[in-house]
């Protein structure tokens, strides 16, 4: 897992995947700390092929502010640089997991 920080990391990523989950979070949020190890196993577990990264929002307001994430936690499923999937909040990760699994499915065949 990688924590980005400036525009420019993250679009050199978004360019270098194809396929790539951006996980928002914040510092003094809860709900942040308790979900992220959750989505990072599910990738790494399940999709081996997506590129995982974290966006603290403190630390990186420009990159939060292009993909309009106003509360956190924000996950954001990229495919080759469009946004494809944005599950906020009350995130299931059963139903992520659902997401992400019908779209790496038709992209890597």
């Amino acid at each position: 897992m990688e924590i980005l920080t400036h525009p420019e990391q993250f679009d050199k990523i978004l360019a270098d995947n194809p396929l790539v989950l951006a996980y928002f979070s914040g510092e003094n949020c809860n709900v942040c700390r308790s979900l992220r190890p959750k989505v990072e196993m599910l990738v790494e577990q399940q999709f081996p092929s997506v590129k995982y990264v974290e966006i603290k929002s403190e630390n990186a307001p420009y990159i939060t502010a292009r993909y309009s994430v106003f509360s956190v936690p924000v996950v954001i499923f990229f495919v080759e640089g469009r946004d494809y999937i944005r599950e906020a909040r009350n995130i299931s990760i059963a139903e992520l997991s659902d997401k992400i699994e019908k779209i790496v499915d038709l992209y890597e065949q």
